[in-house]
């Protein structure tokens, strides 16, 4: 595996390039200026960049959106900051996942692999978000329904239609391996453990009132479509005859 690292403290930087290396890795810059990073990332083409988004300015954000704008490399973030801000901001510039400096070199080894397998991660404890603005008192798992991907979006839609992974694959024109990958996004992204959580996630949000940046997610009823499933839905355990229409912020 190539890896970019970049982080404001040299000798972090310089640990990690050792340990990576030591477990057979190919380390092919290491910076502490994210606009060093995104320069390096263009130049080298590393597999993934190991990141910060503690820089003055906000430079961390801008540099993970500069480097999946400009190159094919994905980006995991290190950091000290956990806190639900830090982690929305990360994934809405692009970021494929998120741990803490808290994790062991091997818990971060194993995030390296995830991520370039595909995989979202997030971290296993968010904090309560530091800024949740005036009138926008959000859980962490509904913030987290604005940074699914288009293609996430839409097998969240049919997870709460009812359909297996293979049904998934077929509706989604993808092959099985790849609507797998989608639906575990959806519920690592969403901090769920099964797709009846993620239903309720939904059922939630399109009650909610706080849900700026509204996108609507449509749900067939039983008068939609043909070959639709008379079977009850995930969101119908959940809420009875649940809304046609689901917000999703």
């Amino acid at each position: 595996m190539r890896i970019l690292l970049c982080d404001n403290h040299r000798l972090l930087v310089e640990a990690l390039a050792g340990a990576l290396r030591r477990g057979g890795h190919d380390v092919v810059a290491m910076t502490t200026q994210p606009e060093e990073a995104l320069r390096a990332a263009v130049e080298q083409d590393p597999d993934v960049c190991l990141l910060d988004v503690i820089f003055p300015g906000g430079a961390g954000i801008a540099t993970i959106a500069g480097i999946r704008a400009t190159t094919r490399s994905k980006v995991l973030v290190l950091s000290a900051r956990c806190d639900q801000d830090a982690v929305c901001a990360a994934l809405a510039a692009g970021a494929s996942g998120f741990v803490g400096k808290d994790q062991s070199i091997d818990q971060i080894l194993r995030s390296l692999d995830q991520v370039c397998a595909g995989e979202v991660i997030m971290p296993t404890k968010t904090m309560s978000p530091t800024s949740p603005g005036p009138g926008r008192p959000r859980p962490p798992e509904l913030a987290a329904l604005r940074f699914l991907t288009n293609r996430e979006r839409e097998a969240l839609r049919l997870i709460v239609e009812g359909e297996s992974t293979k049904e998934i694959a077929q509706s989604m024109h993808v092959a099985y391996s790849t609507a797998r990958t989608h639906v575990q996004n959806v519920l690592t992204k969403l901090g769920v453990r099964s797709r009846l959580q993620a239903a309720a996630l939904v059922a939630r949000a399109s009650g909610a009132e706080q849900l700026g940046g509204r996108v609507v997610v449509g749900v067939p009823t039983s008068g939609g479509s043909a070959n639709k499933r008379s079977r009850p839905t995930p969101t119908e355990g959940v809420r009875g005859s649940a809304a046609q229409r689901h917000l999703l912020p």
